[in-house]
């Protein structure tokens, strides 16, 4: 533990079965004209939709939509940008994942901070700091990414870099991006798909494991961080069994909400930074890759963090006589669930792929995460990544 820590939540944290129904009322004291910032194919989120846009409009508050597509290009959050100076928007309302909440995010910078997503870009040469925001309120209907209680935001650019022909995942990140309220409806994930809700709980278990490791861990994250873990080992295969059941998606959206409180404070680790690198070049959804590195970047922080696998085993019930055991009990559990819920323990590497793959990924996870690399506990260098993504991907 570091002698010196500082933690911060600013987001008040609306829990509880039900929460869409009162959304008016939430948000009716920011302001009364919303951009509702949505997926522009909802499918299975249309009655959601309605219903959000009905509790609003009841409350007096004037709506505008926006959609975007998953993971969504900078271009888009610029549209949006201006779509909400345009309609003289007063507050954002951020209904999906964690892509629409990122996206609300940065809709809401440009809007007050003016120009682009990628002057604001953590480690871009010459990044300004966002200085001012729309009021954000995220209502989460996944419990995956926990952006609804950071400060951070991920987007996709293109024609940056080191390898302008590869796309690259980008960070923002400002006080000014917490929303100011979170309304985590477990509800609303209710019937998710079970590939959906494995993926979204993998990316949820990542935060908080990688959190709780980090060199920059303090109580009160690690604390979080733990209670995450043991939530998400309790019920994630309940919830992937049956995805009717609402009893395991109480759990699991408390546990992505204290995880993304977590990880905001503590940062992530190498495997965020393999994840990015996958989702850019190879387009590997963020769950699946987080879920496919976990036991690898594990397995390769564990002679730095036998006493947090132990403490982490012990959170989540799980038995040894020493803490050795207990340590490489927890390793082989959190490998065992993510297969248990369909989650592959390797990916294929595409048949034409170049055959400087490996190169370019490391590249990329560099350039996309090269600020919290360092919170990893093992050291990581070119060397090290390079031998993470071999392990991860298996080649033809």
């Amino acid at each position: 533990m570091s002698r010196f820590w500082d933690f911060e939540l600013p987001t008040r944290i609306q829990f509880g079965r039900g929460g869409l129904r009162k959304i008016g009322e939430t948000v009716r004291p920011l302001g009364s004209s919303a951009l509702l910032v949505g997926y522009r194919e909802q499918a299975a989120l249309t009655e959601i939709y309605r219903r959000a846009t009905v509790s609003l409009e009841k409350a007096g508050v004037a709506v505008s939509h926006f959609g975007i597509d998953p993971e969504p290009g900078a271009e888009s959050i610029e549209a949006g940008a201006a779509a909400a100076n345009e309609c003289g928007i007063d507050v954002i309302v951020a209904l999906g994942g964690g892509s629409a909440i990122d996206a609300a995010k940065g809709i809401a910078a440009l809007a007050r901070s003016g120009g682009n997503l990628w002057q604001y870009t953590v480690g871009a040469a010459g990044a300004a700091s966002v200085t001012a925001a729309l009021p954000i309120v995220a209502v989460p209907t996944t419990a995956g990414t926990g952006s609804e209680v950071s400060p951070v935001a991920v987007f996709t650019f293109h024609g940056v870099g080191s390898h302008p022909d590869l796309p690259l995942k980008g960070t923002i990140s400002s006080p000014f991006l917490y929303p100011r309220i979170a309304v985590v409806d477990p509800d609303l994930s209710v019937g998710s798909p079970p590939q959906l809700t494995a993926r979204c709980g993998a990316d949820a278990l990542g935060h908080a494991i990688e959190a709780r490791i980090s060199r920059r861990a303090d109580p009160i994250s690690s604390t979080l961080a733990c209670r995450a873990v043991a939530l998400i080992y309790r019920n994630l295969r309940r919830a992937v069994d049956d995805p009717s059941d609402p009893a395991p998606r109480e759990h699991l959206a408390l546990a992505a909400t204290l995880a993304g409180a977590a990880f905001s404070a503590a940062g992530v680790g190498v495997n965020h930074a393999l994840a990015h690198a996958l989702g850019a070049v190879l387009g590997t959804p963020h769950g699946e890759a987080v879920g496919v590195g976990t036991p690898i970047h594990l397995r390769f922080n564990a002679e730095r963090c036998l006493g947090e696998y132990a403490e982490l085993a012990d959170c989540c019930g799980i038995q040894g006589s020493t803490e050795e055991a207990r340590a490489s009990h927890f390793v082989d559990e959190m490998s065992g669930l993510l297969r248990s819920v369909g989650l592959p323990d390797k990916l294929d590497a595409p048949p034409d792929a170049p055959g400087d793959l490996i190169e370019r990924l490391v590249a990329n996870a560099i350039e996309s995460s090269a600020v919290v690399l360092p919170f990893n506990p093992r050291k990581v260098d070119r060397e090290s990544l390079a031998v993470l993504f071999r392990e991860i991907l298996r080649t033809h």
